[in-house]
């Protein structure tokens, strides 16, 4: 039996979190036995993620999200406890944090006199430190408070929390006989599945009449759990060639076969004319010399009916360390039904870029604390028009941060995952000012 908290305790022969205040028993698996073992031999303390796998999967190699999945889990069997915070460290690991309202529970490297308690001089020193530690986190506080920077940083931690790009996985095919190197993206809080070419590109049809060059074909691909989305270069040669890379987005739940030469049609004519354009002068007295990095791009959302959504989008930054700088993107939404603009939504902040490679990419993290924000309510909708109308709505609703993430970027494009439809693939055309 290992002890927790006042009522908490793992039996450790029946395998089971034993709550002594109602006498009911929460049932673990293997893996969270052995995780919540460790923790607790170490509570207070950070436990790196590396350790937490070797304990929970000892000689495996596992998915980053089967850890993952067994904290999320044991934070459920855990959350009746007022007492026992599991706390994710970001980009570390885990801590298990005990607050107990009788005694404080010394570390072990603190004396302790015979049968287990400490003195009650070091019980006595141990609660001035506590409270001064306490007095001293509360001046820390009003000390960002009154700086204006608590808000800040209160986001950029919540940023940190986000989940990265666990991996991209690279496969070969063909479409409309030419070769097509497809990217599938996977985030850490999405399941740890591989989806072949066939699952985003499988229901396309007359796509000869629309591809059809010697280049290879290059795409990035994501599926959200919602949402699928394709980012498409048909003209690539080490960077992309092609002018309008093709960027689609539908309804995972919904299989929607598209016709491409229909959409190379559609697209024709919703293209005619622009909604959307963010001026040079957007970021005010900026320093000479800095660079502004435009981005443009057409997304087209398609479901079972013949009606599209056209997301225009424009994203603009502009560097002022090669950490950070200044964001704003900018999307007009239309419908090939009511063929006029249905929404409009821009956010712009200060933004931190962290970077890191995976499976071979670089990929660029910029973590935004959106500073204004605008969005444009329609007044007609349609049905296609809705779904992106409730994500764009409940983000303006409960975020006041962004994380926008760069997966690729040559002299001439940039593919992006946006938050449109959930975390969209955009292949956008790039164009470098300096200002």
């Amino acid at each position: 039996m290992v002890k927790l908290s006042k009522y908490l305790s793992i039996d450790l022969e029946s395998r089971e979190l034993l709550d002594e205040s109602n006498h009911s028993r929460s049932p673990l698996s293997l893996a969270e036995l052995e995780i919540i073992k460790l923790l607790a031999q170490r509570i207070g303390d950070v436990v790196s993620k590396e350790e937490l796998n070797e304990a929970g999967w000892p000689g495996r190699l596992v998915a980053p999200s089967s850890l993952t999945q067994c904290i999320s889990t044991l934070r459920r069997k855990l959350e009746s406890q007022n007492d026992i915070e599991l706390k994710n460290i970001p980009r570390y690991g885990y801590s298990l944090c005990v607050i107990e309202s009788d005694e404080l529970v010394l570390p072990k490297s603190v004396p302790q006199s015979e049968g287990g308690n400490a003195s009650p001089a070091v019980n006595h020193l141990s609660r001035y430190w506590r409270w001064l530690a306490v007095v001293l986190f509360f001046v820390f506080l009003a000390g960002l408070h009154f700086s204006g920077k608590l808000k800040q940083t209160v986001n950029y931690l919540a940023l940190l929390a986000q989940p990265g790009v666990a991996s991209i996985l690279n496969a070969e095919t063909e479409l409309a006989g030419q070769k097509v190197k497809l990217s599938q993206l996977r985030l850490e809080d999405q399941p740890d599945e591989h989806r072949s070419a066939s699952h985003f590109i499988g229901s396309w049809s007359n796509t000869d009449k629309v591809f059809g060059n010697e280049l290879l074909t290059r795409i990035f691909a994501n599926d959200n759990n919602r949402y699928e989305s394709v980012a498409l270069c048909n003209q690539y040669e080490g960077e992309c060639k092609d002018t309008q890379p093709l960027n689609l987005v539908r309804d995972r739940n919904t299989y929607s076969p598209l016709d491409l030469q229909w959409l190379s049609d559609t697209k024709l004519r919703m293209e005619q004319v622009t909604y959307n354009k963010i001026l040079l002068d957007k970021f005010e007295n900026p320093s000479q010399g800095l660079v502004e990095d435009i981005y443009r791009a057409d997304v087209y959302y398609y479901g079972a009916s013949k009606n599209v959504v056209r997301a225009d989008v424009r994203l603009s930054l502009v560097y002022q360390s090669p950490a950070r700088g200044t964001l704003v993107m900018a999307a007009c939404i239309t419908d090939d039904l009511l063929r006029h603009v249905s929404m409009r939504y821009q956010f712009s902040g200060e933004f931190k870029m962290q970077q890191k490679t995976v499976d071979g990419q670089l990929v660029k993290s910029f973590l935004l604390d959106t500073e204004n924000v605008s969005f444009t309510s329609p007044d007609a909708i349609s049905e296609e028009s809705a779904t992106i109308y409730r994500e764009i709505r409940k983000s303006v609703l409960s975020n006041e941060t962004q994380i926008l993430r760069q997966i690729y970027q040559d002299a001439n494009s940039g593919v992006w995952m946006l938050p449109l439809w959930g975390d969209t693939m955009v292949w956008a055309h790039r164009v470098e000012v300096t200002l």
